[in-house]
């Protein structure tokens, strides 16, 4: 049984990083899965097959989870309400059903696996796509790298490849810091991760994850006390206050360089297009994935006039807000608020590098969204892992809270 077990969530994981989608994916699609049945039967099968496991084997301990992050099941119960207002209704009920598949696949992941497991598992999926990726490019450039000289490798566009190198090196690096065993082969793939990640030129990939590993050396401060931990944030914050100021400084000669203009690739026009149609429907929004379907969305697409339509609005929280209005929106600002409180407390109540992982994972979201879109992923590795870690540290929270409290030492009898 722990093999089948195994197997279900590797294949389910590969299949969500977007592997093989080059050789007979469409760009032009807002997912890899859609029009494609025979993947999204796929995706279906392994759905039930997680279902299965957790309704029989799991069930108490799957809706425990489920109490105490309610958050993210409120966020798929009112992605598939919104059919009831939006734009295409059908589109919206169909990803929606995606959406509570894949938040269901997290919850498995976050209930059998720790934060190791999970960055082995992770890793080694990335790592199989870095691989072949590689492979894809030297061999049939045709299919791995775009006319523009932009590899993909075997993922449908650049950016995908870009997400996962990133997401990639994060976890070789967290693991070779963790352990001596297999260092050598970590590094090496966590280099392999970074060099497709230039060479896929995604710029949100490549600053991110510069950001991320800046970041990490800093990882030791969150184990100061309280007062010394406010003592170095007062210091930090004029440091990293004065570092974006010098970007946006030099915003033109950096964008310049990753092959950008200050636009940030047409992202600014978009927004605010995107901002307009926003505020003709705040409260509801369009519906679940809906908007790029509608007329609306078709509009603000040939006004952009890029070469392809636009598949989203290039900033995580503006694509809620559009498809799940200012509710959904903050439902998931209420949702990554309570999960990094409580992946702070994890990392600063465990000395091992693994235990950082959700709350790195978080920061790597956060910044990743603000240019792209992951948030809410129908069969998307991003959303799994961000589920994935949500349910693990509800389960945790609920175990420490129901760990039986330390009997105080009898205090020594006073002599006379």
């Amino acid at each position: 049984m722990q093999k089948l077990e195994r197997f279900v969530v590797f294949a389910l994981l590969l299949l969500a990083t977007g592997a093989g989608q080059s050789f007979f994916g469409d760009a032009t699609r807002s997912s890899t899965s859609d029009g494609q049945p025979a993947l999204q039967a796929a995706f279906g099968l392994l759905y039930l097959a997680i279902f299965a496991m957790l309704v029989t084997r799991f069930r108490t301990a799957a809706l425990d989870a489920i109490k105490r992050d309610k958050w993210t099941l409120v966020l798929c119960l009112w992605a598939m309400s919104s059919a009831l207002w939006s734009a295409d209704p059908g589109e919206s009920f169909r990803r929606s059903l995606g959406l509570l598949g894949t938040s269901m696949a997290g919850l498995f992941v976050g209930l059998r696996y720790e934060p190791r497991q999970q960055l082995k598992i992770i890793s080694w999926v990335i790592g199989i796509g870095a691989a072949a990726s590689l492979i894809v490019c030297l061999v049939a450039p045709g299919i791995g790298i775009t006319s523009d000289g932009a590899w993909g490798g075997i993922y449908l566009i650049k950016n995908t490849l870009g997400r996962m190198m990133a997401l990639g090196a994060l976890c070789f690096a967290l693991l070779a810091l963790g352990e001596r065993r297999h260092r050598a082969v970590r590094i090496a793939f966590f280099l392999l991760c970074c060099a497709l990640l230039v060479l896929s030129r995604s710029a949100t990939a490549v600053v991110v994850t510069v950001l991320i590993l800046a970041v990490m050396p800093l990882r030791r401060l969150i184990y100061l006390r309280t007062s010394r931990l406010l003592a170095a944030a007062a210091v930090l914050v004029p440091v990293v206050a004065g570092a974006v100021i010098w970007v946006v400084e030099y915003a033109d000669e950096i964008l310049l360089a990753l092959g950008r203009t200050s636009s940030l690739s047409g992202r600014i026009p978009l927004w605010q297009l995107v901002w307009d149609e926003i505020t003709q429907r705040p409260i509801l929004g369009y519906g679940f994935t809906a908007f790029w379907n509608s007329w609306e969305g078709q509009r603000v697409s040939d006004t952009v006039a890029w070469d392809v339509a636009v598949p989203h609005a290039h900033n995580g929280f503006l694509e809620i807000w559009l498809g799940l209005g200012i509710i959904g929106l903050g439902m998931l600002l209420l949702s990554l608020g309570r999960n990094f409180a409580l992946a702070l407390r994890a990392a600063r109540g465990h000395s091992d590098i693994e235990h950082s992982w959700p709350l790195l994972l978080l920061v790597f979201t956060l910044l990743y969204n603000l240019t792209e879109n992951s948030m809410l992923g129908v069969n998307s590795m991003p959303w799994m892992a961000y589920a994935c870690v949500s349910f693990w540290l509800a389960r945790t929270a609920g175990e420490e809270a129901h760990a039986p409290a330390l009997e105080p030492e009898p205090e020594p009898a006073l002599s006379n």
